[in-house]
């Protein structure tokens, strides 16, 4: 600890954006020191969480590797910063020891959302948190595991409850407040993913609430609002996240006390010498130019990278965020990207749509051809731009929302997607007669110029 009394830019959180930032300064600032104080041993890919439990053998396997940081010249600080003097531009750690910056990164992430119930402390209830030795812990509670609850449908509640029953020990059962599970993407998307999920073995229950979890000390059930109750060694809480803004608040920045560290399109916080990124920063929307909770390690890692790049000149910003979502269940993969037509009707936005469904191999019986690829396409009415994409096929989804994502962020119309360039094959791609995404928009604009 002794070397590390002053660093040129200081990074306080090691996770998706903190790691973008310190490379991102090392990118455009080469001769700049750059230190990133993380407290736990060592980071883990978040978007792998689910895959410790069922793919993977270890969150050993689920980590990043600081080795290509640390030859970068990132430097690694295993403490906690407990307080920051703006004035003096000094941090201080737990430990109390304190290390001087130019420049100061707040990428502190977030946390779980815990659910208003009784029984949340009890032994066995897990949210899921980004420490290694925590999600160990858990592991250790499934491997002894008969029934497991887990509380929530979005993405980590879906994949967290696919790789569980995965490996085939336990009885997994799945549950969502809401009508449908992945309420970001079209309701077809919920149901397709239901249906696999139910394949799988994962019993299903949506439209549904808990109002209580009970044990004496360690977890032994969970009771619903309709007087149910479903045994559970384990629970998982997996209902969404709130950001982390409690030092921030400390020291004097501005924060939003819902949607976090209020930062400009460069990342910047009301400090000149402090920006912030990821989940514990504010985000507008790319479609309504609107504050959203959106938060995705995809867009950490992208602002991240603006951030790193601003600290000393301003080089980039942010166009906002699209909120492009990608997971692949048993033999499906979806992806998703900008609104769908509940979040446009909720936004008051007039839209139309176009869709098809073609093989994603040609000829269609190629090995690992997904028949029935579905892609749909949301188009603003007054602007004829897309405003949302969905995809259901094979893992070709990914590619296709990434694709999609970037015409929304662009606001690509309807005319422009129907006549882009695309490279087709045989054994990667559907036929350029029918590529998906052009001929969604096609098929969305042939019928806007029939209902005029």
């Amino acid at each position: 600890m002794a070397k590390e009394k002053e660093t040129d830019v200081l990074i306080v959180g090691g996770s998706a954006a903190g790691l973008s930032a310190a490379n991102s300064v090392r990118a455009w600032y080469p001769n700049k020191r750059v230190a990133v104080v993380r407290n736990v041993s060592y980071t883990v890919i978040p978007c792998g969480i689910p895959y410790i439990y069922g793919v993977l053998n270890s969150v050993e396997e689920n980590k990043i590797s600081d080795e290509g940081f640390l030859k970068n010249g990132i430097k690694f600080i295993i403490n906690e910063v407990v307080d920051i003097d703006r004035k003096n531009r000094t941090a201080e750690f737990a430990d109390g020891s304190k290390i001087k910056y130019e420049r100061l990164v707040m990428a502190v992430g977030s946390k779980p959302m815990i659910p208003p119930i009784a029984g949340t402390n009890l032994s066995n209830v897990f949210p899921v948190l980004k420490d290694p030795a925590y999600l160990q812990g858990i592991e250790e509670s499934l491997k002894e595991s008969e029934d497991v609850v887990i509380i929530g449908g979005g993405f980590i509640g879906v994949e967290m409850a696919e790789q569980i029953r995965h490996k085939g020990n336990c009885n997994v059962t799945l549950i969502e407040a809401l009508p449908r599970c992945l309420m970001s993407c079209e309701e077809e998307i919920g149901v397709k993913i239901e249906q696999e999920l139910r394949t799988l073995g994962v019993d299903v229950l949506t439209d549904t609430l808990v109002e209580a979890i009970s044990g004496d000390g360690k977890v032994k059930e969970v009771r619903l609002s309709d007087g149910r109750s479903i045994k559970a060694d384990v629970v998982i809480l997996g209902i969404g996240a709130v950001p982390n803004m409690e030092l921030a608040e400390k020291i004097g920045l501005k924060v939003d006390k819902k949607l976090g560290i209020v930062v400009d399109e460069y990342m910047r916080t009301n400090d000149e010498n402090i920006f912030s990124c990821g989940d514990c920063c504010t985000k507008v929307s790319a479609i309504t130019h609107k504050q959203t909770p959106v938060r995705l390690a995809s867009v950490s890692a992208l602002e991240g990278k603006i951030a790193g790049s601003n600290l000393y000149k301003l080089n980039q910003k942010s166009r906002g965020v699209v909120g492009a979502f990608t997971t692949k269940v048993g033999n499906i993969s979806v992806g998703t990207a900008g609104f769908t037509k509940k979040m446009c009707k909720d936004n008051n936005i007039d839209y139309y749509e176009g869709e098809i469904t073609a093989p994603d191999r040609h000829p269609g019986y190629l090995q690992g051809c997904t028949a029935e690829t579905i892609v749909k396409l949301i188009f603003e009415k007054k602007t004829d731009a897309l405003i949302g994409g969905h995809v259901i096929g094979g893992v070709q989804a990914a590619d296709m929302t990434n694709i999609l994502a970037l015409a929304v962020q662009q606001g690509v119309t309807v005319n422009e997607i129907s006549c882009i360039q695309y490279a087709t094959h045989p054994l990667l791609t559907g036929s350029p007669l029918v590529y998906q995404v052009m001929w969604a928009a096609e098929n969305a604009l042939l019928t806007q110029q029939k209902a005029i």
